[in-house]
Formats: C-alpha cells, sequence, structure tokens
C-alpha cells in the first residue's frame, strides 16, 4: 500500500515538476581570465577563490565583475591556503625553503599581512592569530630603518591590514609559544622567560621567570594571567602576577596529558587534559582514542583541589561549566557531573551510548542525542526525567528538530523517526519505513507548514505530521572528487584546532553552561551575533550573509549525474517538484555551489567562471 502511494505521488510530482520546470543553458555571470582556472573554492563568507595563470582571484555573490586579482599570488596552490575558521581571513602558508607568509582579506579582497613586503628577513619563524583582538602574532627579523635587521615580535591588525608594533627582543630570546592580550598588554613566551610589553609604546612593562612557555591564556575579567609549558605528553601550569610578573606558582603544577580545554571559574581554573595512545597526536585527537582527565586548580596555590579527578573512558568531548558544578561528556559515551569540592553530583555516571551529538538544556532538563539513545535528564540527580531512554540502531547520522507547535522533539535515526513529547517523555516510532535510494540516510530534519520534511545529499522525503509518506524525491549522485575530500576533512581539522583555541581564551562567563537547545542547532545565527560585535566592514557582510534567508529557505539544490555531464536541481521544499536545473556537460567538472546566496559557479572549458543564479 506505501509503495502505491508513493508511486501516486511520484507521477503527481513529475507532472508538476513539469509544467514549471525550466532549464538553465545560459549563465548569468560569466568571469573570463588571461589564464587557465587551475582550482577554485567557496570561502564561508560567499567568496569564490580561484587560482588563474594571472592571479588568485576573488568573485563576490552577484558581482557582474570579478572582485580583485592579486598578481602576487598566481601561483598558489590550494594545500598552502590556511583557512581562519569564522573569520574573512585565509593564510597563505610558506612553502619551499624561505617562510614568506600572507594573509589575505578575501571579502575586503586586499593584502593584510605580506611578510616580505613588510621586510621580515626570509619571512617569519612562527605565527599565530589571536581572537577575539583580530591580531596577527609573527616573531623573526625585522629590517628597520637603518637598513639593520632586528629580533623581534611583530603585532599587525588585520581589521586595518596596519602593523601595531614592533616588540623587540634578543636573538637568544625567540618567541616559543602563543602569545596573549591582556588589557593594553601583550604577554609573550620566551625561550628564557615571560615579557610584558605596553602594546602602544612597546615598553617591558615585567618579566617572569619561567622559561620555554608555549603559550599563555588570560582571564580579562579576573586579570588572571597563566603560563602552559608543554613537554613531551605532560603540561606544566605557572600563574603569573599581571601587575608585576611575579610567578606566584614558581614551581609550577604538573598534570598528566596534553590540554585540550581551559574554562576560568570563580571556583579555580578548570583545565581538561588528554591523555593520547598510539599513533600521532592528531590522530588521535581526531579518532578520540585515550582518555581525558579534569583538574580544578586552586586559584592562590595552584594545588589540584580534587583528591581524585573523575574517571573518564575516553576522550571528553563536551565540557561546561555550570553554577553548581562541571558537567562533561566523552566521545566513547557517558555524562557526569562533578561539583566544585569535587564529589559527583551524581549518584553514578550516567551511561549513554558512544558519539554524543548534542547536549543542550530544554525546559525540562539536559536532552542528549547520541548514536544509539537519546534522553532527557534531570541535571540535579542524573536520572531519566521520564525513567526512560530512547534506543535505537547505532547511527552515524542522527538529526534531530522541535516542532513547537505539537511541543515535540523530532528525532531521525537508523530505525526511522521518533517523535518525544517534552512533557511526559513519552516517544512513539511514527515512521519505520524511511529507505533513502542511494544509501543515503538522513541528515537533516524540517518542520514545515506540509509536514516533516527529509533530507540527505541526494534524497528528500516529505512525511505528514503523523509519520505518512507523502513524496519523495531522488537524484543519482555525481560522485565526489578526492580533492573536495581531502579539503573538508582539512578545513574540519582546522576548525578542531581554532576551536579549541579559541574555548581557552573565552574567560569566565557565570552561568553559561550547557547551551539551550535552540542554540545548539542554529549555529549560523550564533555566529552572525559573533561578526555583529566585530566593527570591521568584512565582519560586517558576513553577518548580512549569515542572517540572510538561506537560498535553501524554500528548495533544495541537488547535484545529480546526467549523460554527459553533471545538473544542479532545484527542488522545492513543500511539493518536490523540480523548479529548475542547471546542466554541465561536463563529466568531471569542477564547480561550486553557494546554498545560502544560492549560486552554482562552474569552470568553463576555456579560461572563464561561470555563475548561474539560482534563486531565479
Amino acid at each position: 500500500m506505501r509503495n502505491l502511494k508513493q508511486m501516486v505521488m511520484l507521477v503527481m510530482v513529475m507532472l508538476l515538476a513539469h509544467a514549471g520546470w525550466t532549464q538553465k543553458t545560459t549563465a548569468d555571470y560569466q568571469y573570463a581570465f588571461d589564464g587557465q582556472v587551475k582550482w577554485m573554492i567557496l570561502h564561508e563568507s560567499g567568496t569564490l577563490l580561484a587560482s588563474t595563470g594571472e592571479a588568485l582571484a576573488g568573485i563576490r555573490p552577484n558581482s557582474t565583475e570579478v572582485s580583485f586579482k592579486m598578481e602576487r599570488l598566481k601561483r598558489v596552490k590550494e594545500e598552502h591556503l590556511e583557512f581562519v575558521p569564522n573569520t574573512p581571513y585565509v593564510i597563505i602558508k610558506p612553502r619551499g625553503m624561505f617562510m614568506h607568509t600572507v594573509v589575505i582579506d578575501v571579502v575586503k579582497g586586499k593584502i593584510v599581512f605580506d611578510s616580505k613586503a613588510e621586510d621580515w628577513q626570509n619571512g617569519v619563524t612562527s605565527r599565530y592569530f589571536l581572537y577575539p583582538e583580530m591580531m596577527f602574532v609573527v616573531n623573526g627579523a625585522h629590517k628597520e630603518g637603518t637598513g639593520k635587521y632586528t629580533s623581534g615580535v611583530g603585532m599587525y591588525d588585520l581589521k586595518t591590514g596596519k602593523m601595531v608594533k614592533i616588540y623587540e627582543r634578543k636573538p637568544t630570546n625567540p618567541m616559543t609559544g602563543e602569545p596573549d592580550i591582556l588589557g593594553g598588554n601583550i604577554i609573550i613566551p620566551g625561550l628564557k622567560n615571560v615579557e610584558c610589553y605596553d602594546i602602544n609604546s612597546g615598553a617591558i612593562k615585567w618579566t617572569a621567570e619561567i622559561k620555554n612557555a608555549t603559550n599563555i591564556v588570560t582571564n580579562e575579567a579576573s586579570k588572571e594571567v597563566y603560563a602552559f609549558r608543554s613537554k613531551d605528553d605532560n603540561t606544566v601550569v605557572y600563574k603569573v602576577n599581571s601587575d608585576s610578573g611575579s610567578v606566584l606558582w614558581p614551581e609550577g603544577n604538573k598534570i598528566k596529558g596534553v590540554i585540550s580545554r581551559i574554562e576560568f571559574t570563580e571556583h579555580g581554573l578548570a583545565i581538561v587534559t588528554n591523555i593520547l595512545s598510539g599513533g600521532s597526536k592528531l590522530a588521535s585527537k581526531l579518532k578520540g582514542s585515550g582518555t581525558s582527565k579534569v583538574y580544578l586548580l586552586d586559584l592562590n596555590s595552584g594545588a589540584d583541589l580534587w583528591d581524585k579527578s573523575p574517571k573518564t573512558k575516553g576522550i571528553i568531548n563536551h565540557f561546561y561549566v555550570e553554577d553548581d558544578g562541571i558537567i562533561f561528556g566523552l566521545s566513547d559515551g557517558g555524562i557526569n557531573k562533578i561539583a566544585f569540592d569535587g564529589k559527583p553530583r551524581w549518584k553514578k555516571p550516567l551511561k549513554t551510548g558512544p558519539g554524543i551529538q548534542i547536549m543542550a538544556t530544554v525546559p525540562k532538563g539536559l536532552l542528549y542525542i547520541s548514536e544509539t539513545d537519546t534522553d532527557i535528564i534531570d541535571m540535579s540527580t542524573g536520572e531519566s526525567v521520564f525513567g526512560k531512554a530512547i534506543k535505537y540502531k547505532r547511527s552515524a547520522a542522527v538529526a534531530s528538530t522541535y516542532d513547537s507547535t505539537r511541543d515535540r522533539f523530532l528525532i531521525t535515526c537508523k530505525d526511522g523517526l521518533y517523535e518525544v513529547d517534552g512533557n511526559n517523555g513519552e516517544y512513539n516510532l511514527i515512521a519505520n519505513d524511511i529507505s533513502f535510494e542511494g544509501k543515503e540516510d538522513p541528515t537533516g530534519i524540517e518542520v514545515r507548514k506540509g509536514g516533516i520534511l527529509l533530507t540527505s545529499d541526494q534524497n528528500l522525503e516529505m512525511l505528514d505530521f503523523g509519520g505518512g509518506a507523502n513524496w519523495d524525491v531522488y537524484h543519482r549522485a555525481p560522485g565526489k572528487s578526492a580533492f573536495g575530500a581531502i579539503l573538508m576533512g582539512a578545513l574540519t581539522a582546522a576548525s578542531m584546532t581554532m576551536g579549541a583555541a579559541h574555548s581557552a581564551r573565552a574567560g569566565y562567563m557565570k552561568g553559561a553552561g550547557v547551551p539551550a537547545y535552540h542554540s545548539a542547532v542554529q549555529r549560523e545565527e550564533d555566529a552572525a551575533d559573533a561578526y555583529a560585535a566585530i566593527a570591521d566592514a568584512s565582519f560586517q557582510e558576513m553577518m548580512k550573509r549569515f542572517k540572510a534567508t538561506k537560498a535553501t529557505a524554500n528548495s533544495s539544490f541537488i547535484l545529480t549525474k546526467v549523460d554527459g555531464g553533471v545538473a544542479l536541481v532545484k527542488v522545492d521544499k513543500d511539493s518536490g517538484s523540480t523548479m529548475s536545473e542547471v546542466v554541465i556537460e561536463d563529466k568531471n567538472p569542477m564547480y561550486e555551489v553557494d546554498d545560502i546566496a544560492g549560486f552554482l559557479y562552474f569552470k568553463d572549458k576555456g579560461n572563464n567562471i561561470s555563475a548561474y543564479d539560482l534563486n531565479k
């Protein structure tokens, strides 16, 4: 019966689709270059970056002409790019013997740092990007007006592209790790000591006798300064007086593992370390192998306030400071809460399935969603609010949403679609026959006016509010290039690294804790709010982009394989009808899709890039 209903609906969809179907063959914009387009990639700001024989070029949405060309960067390869997540900045990494480093703002289309143009001898030996000030700090030898090179650390404001100051240092005491900014000062870790400089004058304000520090972390609210020295797989923590530079913890606190997270609390310095097992550090982090330890260091003495760190069977990948303690979740499964005096808040750790994808607060408690189970738990006791968790087959992709009209959560997994009543915890499997073609599982879920829409890369299926099937659409995948897969992996790793660095510098925010469910799933809105707080034209453009209604709000774009090439099909989310399609007669096309602005960029066989406006 279900199959018959699906067939009838499919015929109706095809008829509706044909009635309004338009096929685009002419590009809305074309951009010509003197040299061949070697690669192109869409930056999160909406700028398309392309390497041509003449320059590194940038194209902004709805631009009739190429937005910028940087002739000095025409030989850049894609592996030389390093994206700074959640910013308009891209670092062109050094290549060859010389450490020539360039930073570009891809929204303004400007080079905001160039080690060669700034007269750094043979480039810079190390570099760090500092949030939230948007400063770029480099180490090396800088050419002065006399023509001589002087060792030092340079700070550049990437918002203006101007140098703030050069902080002169002896060649025997180079910067050895990541510095930090506290008020009007920059604190730099060095081979022989840690030094605090006045940002504007460059004068040394104090020196702390700590050697080989690998990074500095400060707290603006409490004026705390901490220096960390990583040695092998362990770490030593020092606290420094922010006014005088005297070392308050002269012996340092030795802790096991590599630091993955730092949180400031009123009760102590909370630190998470990872003790990794086997293989490279990066590989272990990505796989989650090893175990984590949690420390709470006394703000006065540096002593560990907890006699025994809570046991963890895996890497901590969720960590939140609540008003009454610390709550954390493990990559291998399990959630625990510890009071600030080190005593467990719960009778026993909560057992969960592996791969906790979401931890978020809802009116009844803490909602968690893992690869095998979902539940709402009481934050005070750690027990299920309703006495039972939803158990399902292990699912790599678990998508969820809140249906505000019916006051229920909807969760997709390999079992099908569950509805969960947020008031009494009752749950039902309202659809158990979701079989996407192409061996896909649903990765997205939306509550639409006419039903519940499930989506993946190549499939859409609309269910009624009771879980019954209305219609489904499938378009065969064109296949992904190896370059695309490798690049996405690199961006994911970079985002993880930058996210960890940002969390370490976030400072103490009382009661920030576990985010609300809406904040946990609406990351773009949070990103837009963060951009809004930065007074810079590029970040304001990024704010507008992420606050704008997505081109995919009412339609979905699916890339599919057709005879002789590929097509980008625009599908209406409410009817499943095909609204339009762009056919690219190339079996191995080079293309990028901007689903926020609604543009398809395609490299023609010549030296051109064509842009198709998908909103029409």
